[in-house]
């Protein structure tokens, strides 16, 4: 039986439709999810000499609300060049939050997708629009929910709350009791500086001993005096 036998089975290659709320999200996470969504990675059936059998079709609303980490708003550039020269036109991330949000997601995804043939056709899959409303509730309506589809739900903030024993048996790799006093802190303080500080000198002498800048030191041998003395 060929690889491709199994697509021939209607209950196994229908794609499914995905809806994606980005309010919240990362785009680089959320971009790396939808990628395999596209691609039908998170189904048993993936095979990747036939990967537009088995994607299925990702719906993102609210792109407007995705979030970046970090500085990326003022620091990432989105670059075009027209071909002539002089003709390279860069607009900021929160500009083109203004301008034309769903390119920042679909900009992230493709940059995820395998670069041949199939990331057009991947791409088509991919629907963005900036709010809620989209022309495709009729596909997501007739197609039933399935187990194997990956669930990637609103954004949930990450809390750890570590517990006194944890934070008394990891500071800095030391196994130290924490007060709340200004003593306690200076002491830890000058461990962890004193520690670095050694690292810093082992390193810096490994350092000169690859590049031949430490010589063995040569000793005189005993041998040889031990043999004036008996003669």
């Amino acid at each position: 039986m060929g690889s491709r036998a199994i697509f021939k089975n209607p209950l196994t290659s229908a794609p499914l439709w995905h809806v994606v709320d980005a309010t919240g999200h990362h785009v680089g996470k959320l971009a790396s999810k939808i990628a395999g969504l596209l691609r039908g990675k998170h189904k048993p059936i993936f095979d990747n000499s036939a990967t537009r059998l088995c994607g299925d079709y990702v719906v993102v609303l609210n792109a407007h609300r995705i979030e970046f980490t970090g500085k990326k708003w003022d620091q990432k550039l989105y670059r075009k060049h027209s071909g002539y020269p002089g003709g390279l036109k860069e607009t900021k991330a929160k500009e083109m939050r203004e301008k034309n949000p769903e390119h920042i997601i679909r900009h992230a995804v493709m940059g995820m997708l395998p670069k041949n043939n199939n990331r057009y056709y991947l791409g088509q899959k991919l629907k963005i629009y900036d709010g809620i409303f989209n022309p495709h509730n009729g596909q997501i309506s007739q197609v039933p929910s399935s187990s194997l589809a990956l669930n990637i739900g609103p954004f949930v903030e990450p809390n750890f709350d570590p517990t006194p024993e944890q934070l008394t048996e990891y500071f800095a790799g030391y196994r130290v009791d924490v007060d709340d006093n200004e003593e306690s802190f200076s002491m830890v303080e000058t461990k962890v500086r004193s520690h670095k500080e050694k690292l810093k000198t082992e390193r810096r002498l490994l350092r000169k001993k690859r590049i031949g800048e430490l010589k063995p030191i040569n000793l005189p041998s005993t041998t040889t005096s031990q043999d004036s003395v008996d003669s």
